[in-house]
């Protein structure tokens, strides 16, 4: 009797298992869907948006564009004190996932502060990015996403945990914005870390981030954010060959960004710190976009139509047509010139505290440099090198490795670099070094047990 008894309570504490279990992922799976859709739509009006900008800047002289929207962004800050506009958006959505779970966070937690720094944010990148200016624009997709998550843990009708909603949202909007749901996904549980990722998030964000995507299809197409999956043909592709000058390129770009992350960040410290004690640092996005009108001025009458828009409005369509370019046989040392022409146009840019997002301009530059590198070394196959070049930059230089091989193979629509995309990033985020462009970022463990590692 005894036995009977301990064997239907076995089966009792089974079905009560398994009622919890889907109790809470049917929760986490309606959550999802709802943030999925109203991301969606909110993605859809800020790409309308976009294009608004785009349209009422097209008027104006392209070295005059820039000026008025650093003019705007430096007036917002002042004015609405809307501090938070300043900078990428990625380094704001990490410290909201670090800072909010405090008893007293010293970030803002009043809706209507948090409100008028997302449409400040989402205002001041939709008129950086219409102006022509070097930027990308995950910055409001994160906030945007990240706060809608945020609005449904603090209204407690759902039983949800803030990080679960937070990341979610915005695994969702970012999914949009690089046109890569699971890409997207990883970006947002991967980034506010320098060594982990935040597993639990995937399930609800991948969901989320799948529907918002299906319905900015709805509105836009769907189409790979690089578009080269057709145009590439591999059949006679030497591939030990090519695995070699993958490990070599690995290492090339890490070296590269380690030098360029150091001296951007230091770029940004002491502009910052001058600012602050001298101007006031409000000022600081219209004194970069000054000289960036200055610089667009001198430079773009003398590099060829087909290549301006490298700084002028850069964005995944131009990505595709200079990927196409680098067919017909560009001499290497105009790449390294044009190289060097994107990296002071960056300075000028995300340098200066403007409102641009960071994985668009480091896709760039990673293309310029696979690009470089390619030619070089197996021109037959130039295009490789720049999917190459894309995952290595953007995964060493916000220490993102698996998130940037799952973004650029799904960006691309082209699984068969999966293994050289692997090798190429991970060298490259080794030999970057621990540092990173989100300097935010936290470490999961202690740094003394690193220090005795």
């Amino acid at each position: 009797m005894a036995e009977d008894t301990s064997f239907f309570q076995k089966i009792k504490e089974f079905f009560q298992l398994q009622r919890f279990w889907l109790n809470k992922y049917l929760n986490l799976i309606l959550i999802s869907i709802i943030l999925g859709v109203l991301s969606g739509f909110l993605m859809v009006g800020f790409f309308y948006l976009l294009m608004i900008f785009e349209w009422g800047f097209s008027f104006l002289p392209y070295f005059i564009s820039p000026l008025i929207a650093g003019g705007l962004t430096s007036f917002i800050v002042k004015v609405c004190k809307c501090d938070r506009v300043m900078g990428t958006g990625a380094a704001e959505f990490v410290e909201d996932v670090h800072i909010l779970k405090k008893i007293e966070p010293d970030v803002p937690t009043r809706s209507f502060e948090r409100l008028k720094n997302l449409i400040g944010k989402t205002l001041a990148t939709s008129w950086t990015f219409g102006s022509g200016v070097i930027c990308g624009l995950e910055g409001p997709g994160l906030l945007i996403g990240g706060n809608l998550g945020y609005l449904f843990y603090k209204s407690e009708r759902f039983d949800v945990e803030r990080e679960l909603s937070t990341f979610t949202g915005a695994s969702a909007c970012t999914g949009v914005i690089l046109r890569s749901p699971i890409g997207g996904s990883l970006f947002c549980a991967e980034l506010p870390y320098n060594n982990h990722i935040k597993y639990r998030s995937l399930i609800p964000s991948i969901l989320a981030s799948t529907i918002a995507y299906f319905i900015y299809a709805a509105f836009f197409g769907l189409d790979p954010f690089l578009q080269l999956h057709q145009s590439i043909d591999v059949v006679d592709l030497n591939y030990i060959y090519f695995i070699v000058l993958t490990v070599v390129f690995g290492i090339f770009s890490g070296l590269f960004v380690l030098m360029f992350m150091g001296l951007l960040r230091g770029f940004t410290n002491k502009l910052s710190i001058f600012f602050k004690d001298k101007l006031g640092l409000w000022i600081l996005p219209f004194v970069g976009t000054l000289f960036y009108s200055v610089f667009l001025f001198l430079i773009i009458p003398y590099i060829g139509a087909e290549f301006e828009k490298i700084l002028i409005r850069p964005d995944a369509d131009y990505l595709t047509e200079f990927t196409n370019l680098l067919n017909i046989n560009i001499a290497w040392y105009f790449l390294l010139f044009l190289i060097l022409l994107f990296l002071f146009g960056l300075f000028l840019s995300i340098g200066t505290l403007n409102s641009a997002g960071i994985i668009l301009p480091l896709i760039l530059l990673g293309s310029l440099l696979g690009g470089f590198f390619g030619i070089l070394v197996y021109p037959e196959y130039v295009e490789l090198f720049v999917i190459l070049g894309i995952a290595s930059v953007l995964g060493a230089a916000i220490n993102n490795p698996i998130t940037a091989i799952v973004i650029v193979i799904e960006m691309s629509w082209f699984p068969i670099l999966f293994i050289p995309v692997g090798i190429s990033t991970i060298l490259a985020y080794i030999f970057s070094g621990p540092s990173s462009m989100i300097a935010t970022q936290q470490y999961i463990y202690e740094k003394a047990k690193i220090s005795n590692s």
